[in-house]
């Protein structure tokens, strides 16, 4: 899997923001995360590390995001549950 080998730039550098930016989006409107790793993987194949950078940091927001749905999910039939 990739490994950001990019000093630690973030989403102040404009290449990895662009690709950060686009692949919430490309979610947002239907791609999911297999496919955006897939993508993820055709940049690393090509060496595309900015690119990488941005994508692999949009999955984890992602997934973090599914992540607190699913707590807060548990929690709202943990709550229902002692009532």
């Amino acid at each position: 899997m990739y490994e950001n080998k990019i000093p630690n730039e973030g989403l102040e550098n404009e290449t990895i923001r662009e690709f950060y930016n686009l692949a919430v989006y490309d979610y947002e409107k239907g791609t999911d995360l297999d496919e955006l790793r897939l993508v993820l993987f055709d940049y690393e194949d090509k060496e595309m590390y900015l690119e990488c950078a941005g994508i692999s940091m949009a999955i984890e927001y992602i997934e973090f995001l599914i992540t607190i749905e699913i707590i807060k999910y548990i929690n709202n039939i943990d709550d229902n549950e002692r009532n």
